[in-house]
């Protein structure tokens, strides 16, 4: 049984060194795609305050799974796209240098233990899974278009291809939904389809974005309801609107 979008499950989870289950909600409703509550660490609470910042960001570093951030993404693999999956582990590896500036950190692979998954199977291997950055930003897609049309934004998004042609890669799924505005700054996410450049290049992908913000721009605005009191002579869009069922003539003034 798929799990309700909304639905708060358990994750038995694998990190490193570390095993720890922590609640989970769904966010993406075709994919397995999950925003985790990770458990405070032992080993971060009894690291003293003191703890030079060098000494703790090599702990980091070397330990990521003791040192996790209270909310992550977590992303298992698709059975029926494998190839996917391992090449967006491999773009976020080459990326590193725009991790936590212009797309989300990756913290690693872990696995995923879904005992209720496997309880018919011999087989209880876990499922593979990457556990992301959780930015907290909105998706292109569902910005006003006011703020979508934004100068400073289209410059972020310029920027992004800037890096992305500079380091030698394609994001491959050119779609508003996997730019996140975080304040003031854009981030890409979704690596699964990236690649080097070939047919398709980045200023190509720039474009489809670019006419994808034009088309929104042109589109009619939704109307707004309106609920006139009896007897007022609305304006919209240039045109005189009767208030049906008054006793008023549209002018008349109000008794």
């Amino acid at each position: 049984m798929e799990d309700d979008e909304n639905d708060e499950i358990i994750k038995d989870i694998q990190f490193g060194f570390r095993r720890f289950q922590a609640p989970a909600k769904r966010i993406d409703e075709k994919r397995h795609v999950f925003l985790l509550d990770v458990p405070s660490s032992p080993i971060y609470r009894w690291l003293p305050s003191w703890t030079p910042q060098l000494v703790r960001s090599w702990l980091q570093r070397l330990l990521p799974e003791w040192f996790l951030p209270t909310s992550v993404i977590l992303k298992e693999r698709n059975p029926d796209r494998a190839d996917s999956y391992e090449n967006e582990i491999d773009t976020y590896r080459h990326l590193q240098s725009l991790q936590g500036t212009h797309i989300p950190r990756l913290f690693g692979e872990a696995a995923v233990y879904d005992h209720e998954r496997t309880r018919s199977q011999i087989s209880k291997r876990p499922i593979p899974a990457i556990l992301l950055e959780h930015v907290d930003g909105k998706p292109l897609h569902s910005l006003p278009t006011e703020e979508l049309e934004n100068p400073c934004l289209v410059k972020q998004l310029e920027e992004i291809y800037r890096l992305f042609t500079k380091n030698g890669v394609v994001h491959g799924d050119p779609r508003l939904r996997n730019f996140l505005r975080v304040g003031d700054k854009v981030f890409a996410i979704d690596f699964e389809l990236s690649s080097p450049p070939g047919d398709i290049t980045n200023k190509h992908e720039l474009e489809t974005l670019k006419s994808e913000i034009r088309r929104r721009g042109t589109q009619p605005q939704k109307a707004k309801s309106v609920h006139p009191r009896p007897g007022r002579v609305l304006l919209i869009n240039g045109s005189d609107v009767k208030q049906l069922g008054t006793a008023n003539a549209i002018g008349a003034p109000e008794g």
